[in-house]
């Protein structure tokens, strides 16, 4: 370890204390890069649910955040400008993941945000600012020709080694997808703990790492070309609901555990869904009713449409159709249910 820190204290000018200090607070981060599983979609929901026991006594706020995430298979990404050695204390037991998320935000003053599958802690106003920023660039990316805009919405891990630089994460993932990335100067020299997320889209991805210097992109050249810009203050608010609720006769419980229900008998009493990825919202929906999903990907791709776009709907005392209607006509998108079986293509 002492040799490893005068090696990168020699290279960057740094004293050695510094470094040592940025070391230790990353060791347990750099430990966990590439050895995660990450809850999503189905399973994030019902990772979500159960209560859970949480007990630190002034612990290192980056240590107990990377045991707890793997724990319980939730991403967490702490913003940069967050002091990862700041000590955490609270104890609390049978209360959901998402409460306990957020009495760590306020005894830590910071705010909480989902974007996908992670969960990013930092600043209050940057938290606010992240999920708007994302719907900004992706509502910018769906007015890009098809074959342009299909690699935005693509959904893939996202990771870097310990002592990784922004500029080069942002170079990587432009080189990556054909893209170049101008005003690279406007983000300062950094290194960054070692992170390992689940799949993202590269809106997301994007996002992630230029919202922690309050930045966002500007589309050009058809996509070729991202330019870096302060983020807007103006952008719409996103509420922040991850786990979508669901009420009436559909049950959390799968499906085999039901006895056979008509489906033209199932009335949804409500359900709320803000600002999340459609193929997601489906395919919990489809656990939830007992339907039989069968999407044509490849004409769905074809007509530039993707699954991992944003929706929001909500609906009170609905039928299954109208449910599936509300969701995917705003999408481009149509079914045909016959009985429970649901095939899903682009609408003509």
């Amino acid at each position: 370890m002492r040799s490893r820190t005068a090696e990168v204290s020699k290279m960057l000018g740094l004293t050695a204390a510094a470094i040592l200090a940025h070391a230790l607070a990353w060791e347990d981060v750099a430990q966990a890069a590439g050895q995660a599983t990450w809850a999503t979609d189905i399973q994030l929901q019902q990772t979500l649910a159960p209560p859970v026991d949480v007990l630190w006594s002034n612990s290192p706020l980056r240590p107990a955040l990377v045991g707890f995430a793997r724990a319980q298979q939730v991403a967490i990404l702490i913003d940069r400008r967050v002091d990862p050695g700041q000590k955490l204390s609270l104890s609390v037991k049978d209360v959901p993941i998402q409460t306990v998320l957020q009495m760590v935000a306020d005894r830590c003053g910071l705010g909480v945000s989902w974007l996908g599958a992670v969960v990013y802690l930092g600043p209050p106003a940057a938290a606010g600012r992240l999920r708007p920023a994302a719907a900004a660039l992706e509502q910018a990316v769906r007015q890009l020709p098809t074959a342009a805009r299909r690699k935005f919405f693509q959904a893939k891990p996202f990771a870097w080694e310990d002592l990784a630089t922004p500029r080069d994460l942002l170079t990587q993932l432009g080189q990556q997808n054909g893209v170049e990335i101008v005003g690279l100067e406007r983000i300062p020299h950094d290194l960054w703990a070692a992170a390992d997320l689940p799949p993202l889209s590269l809106v997301d991805r994007f996002t992630l790492v230029a919202a922690q210097f309050d930045l966002t992109f500007k589309i050009a050249a058809h996509g070729a070309r991202l330019e870096l810009v302060p983020i807007p203050d103006n952008l719409p608010p996103q509420p922040e609901n991850h786990a979508m609720g669901f009420s009436g006769q559909a049950s959390s419980k799968p499906p085999a555990a039901e006895p056979a229900v008509s489906v033209e008998r199932i009335r949804i009493q409500r359900l709320s869904v803000r600002a999340e990825p459609l193929g997601p919202v489906l395919r919990q929906l489809a656990q939830r009713l007992g339907l039989e999903l069968k999407i044509d990907e490849q004409a769905i791709q074809q007509a530039g449409i993707s699954l991992d776009q944003r929706v929001s709907v909500t609906v009170e005392n609905a039928t299954v159709d109208e449910v599936l209607r509300q969701l995917l006509k705003p999408a481009g998108l149509k079914f045909q249910r016959r009985q429970n079986v649901v095939e899903i293509r682009p609408a003509e």
